[in-house]
């Protein structure tokens, strides 16, 4: 053999070509992956590289176990879309509505990462997108971050499934703020009984839902219809840990009536305005007004709802498993996430004590 000649690769393994001119990488890696339409065989770039040596290395791994060039050029935005699809249309399994907003809420987030390719990114691009500030100059919330990172977690798991990417960097990024049930501002005594003794003020009935039952806001507003059993008096749902989704409240007495009657005028949905499931925006427009209305000059949010919820429940003598259970906490203490008729009574006579 001619010298400086490399020696022939055998057939459909791939070639490392020197290409002309002055070139910091002048060894193009290229691998035969399909024939066009006259049956010639069509050849993929693999990468270029430094050295022949290189070249060849890179090379025999990809043999080692070859994988479609095109998808490991797959941008983020297109990877997504594949994500999605496989997810929720091809999958034969059924997810909520809100699983699907979930899913395009925290894509949204990701803009910055769109047309970049995926398989290039790494653990920092992917803090970048947890760390980034709303549009207040805040960070994200503990829960859209959960949401960003849980969407990162299953496309890198995709990913992986389809040798898109031969290493998951998604799991390195952490949420940067922290947990967002940090104690708020639970409304008063003095405070419960203007909502009571304005329970017809339209949207006042909603403020003691929520206050009666702990759901944080998007969880009880993106409730399934179905998920709210009248018979036998219980609501199910969760958006956010382990603990906290699939979790079953029972509808305290004081509140079930306020319950049915939504339901029945709605035609089924517990929130709406206008015929149309209310957003979570507007509810808290409404919530802030309807405060103001009945003279609560605190400032208070819709999660002191869910503080308030758990105040009560504390102050009634609940035990702690209850407590964690009802609003949707780990606790050490619980061994199973199957809720027995035994422990549902335990947990209706907990609500009930408030």
């Amino acid at each position: 053999m001619p010298r400086g000649r490399a020696m022939k690769n055998p057939n459909g393994y791939g070639s490392v070509v020197k290409l002309s001119g002055n070139r910091r990488k002048p060894f193009e890696v290229r691998v035969n992956t399909r024939m066009d339409e006259r049956y010639y065989p069509v050849y993929d770039v693999l990468g270029r590289f430094p050295t022949r040596e290189d070249g060849m290395i890179a090379l025999a791994e990809y043999n080692k176990n070859p994988y479609s060039i095109a998808d490991r050029e797959m941008t983020f935005s297109q990877l997504y879309e594949k994500f999605y699809r496989n997810k929720y249309e091809y999958s034969g399994k059924t997810y909520s509505r809100s699983s699907m907003d979930c899913t395009k809420s925290a894509y949204g987030y990701c803009s910055a990462l769109y047309d970049q390719t995926y398989s290039r990114l790494r653990a920092d691009d992917f803090r970048c997108i947890l760390s980034q500030m709303n549009k207040n100059g805040k960070p994200l919330s503990h829960a859209l971050q959960e949401h960003i990172k849980n969407l990162f977690t299953q496309m890198d798991k995709y990913a992986l499934q389809n040798d898109i990417i031969e290493k998951g960097y998604a799991s390195f990024a952490a949420i940067t703020v922290a947990e967002d049930d940090a104690p708020g501002v639970p409304f008063t005594a003095d405070e419960l009984e203007a909502l009571w003794s304005n329970k017809d003020v339209p949207w006042v009935d909603s403020i003691l839902i929520y206050i009666y039952s702990g759901w944080r806001m998007s969880e009880l507003i993106r409730m399934p219809s179905e998920n709210i059993d009248l018979e036998a008096g219980t609501f199910k749902g969760g958006l956010k840990t382990a603990a906290s989704k699939n979790r079953i409240v029972p509808i305290h007495s004081k509140i079930r009536g306020f319950v049915e009657h939504r339901l029945m005028i709605n035609h089924g949905i517990l929130f709406a305005l206008n015929g149309r499931p209310i957003s979570t925006s507007t509810y808290t427009k409404l919530f802030k007004q309807v405060l103001k209305d009945i003279g609560i000059s605190t400032y208070h949010t819709t999660h002191d709802c869910r503080h308030t919820f758990t105040s009560l429940l504390d102050s009634a003598g609940v035990n702690q498993v209850c407590i964690d259970r009802l609003i949707g906490h780990a606790s050490a203490s619980i061994t199973t996430r199957t809720y027995t008729h035994k422990t549902l009574e335990e947990l209706r006579q907990a609500v009930e004590m408030i």
